[in-house]
């Protein structure tokens, strides 16, 4: 599947290259037509911008978020048992009597110091886990685009050899290089 829309970009460049190049011989003109081959080639980049990199973007995002809610969700469970806990020695504290008052209220806020500390360390968790997805997104998303433009250049500097390999002929060569001594000759005088 991936072929056909290459190829498909492929074939809809070749007609955007030509007729940019064979237009009046590429000297003078309008200026409309490279502007709605530009936005035409950008139309294209955007294609395979959404066909070849927003999939790897949604999947890494959809991953570091399932990573990022099982963090939370155990987080929840070890708050409840520290809440079970704390209801546990509540009871066992309340069955005792006068005698052991003193052992309760010590009990109860060493339990409320626990569930606090637990507490905390999993929002501070939680905020580490946060942290280094949207750190990782950013560093993956910033590879991606460097890989992206890599491949369109190198995929355009292919087809663009190709292009002029197929095109050019021994006298569009020498013509090239006449137009070029002229022109340097101009700018020297």
């Amino acid at each position: 599947m991936n072929v056909f829309y290459i190829m498909l970009i492929v074939l809809l460049c070749s007609p955007v290259g030509a007729a940019c190049a064979s237009r009046e011989g590429g000297h003078g003109g309008s200026t409309l037509w490279p502007f709605i081959f530009s936005v035409i080639n950008f139309i294209l980049f955007l294609i395979v911008l959404y066909i070849f990199a927003l999939p790897r973007i949604k999947s890494f995002i959809s991953e570091r978020s399932e990573k990022i809610q099982q963090a939370l969700k155990e987080a929840e469970e070890t708050k409840t048992l520290a809440e079970n806990k704390l209801k546990e020695y509540e009871k066992k504290i309340a069955l005792l009597g006068k005698e052991v008052e003193e052992i309760r209220k010590a009990v109860e806020k060493e339990g409320e110091a626990e569930k606090e500390r637990i507490i905390a360390a999993a929002e501070k968790e939680a905020e580490i886990i946060k942290w280094q997805a949207k750190i990782i997104a950013e560093q993956e998303l910033k590879q991606a685009k460097v890989e992206l433009k890599k491949e369109l250049a190198k995929l355009s500097l292919e087809r663009a050899e190709q292009i002029i390999k197929e095109k050019i002929t021994k006298d569009d060569q020498a013509r090239l290089v006449k137009d070029y001594i002229t022109q340097i000759t101009s700018k020297v005088i």
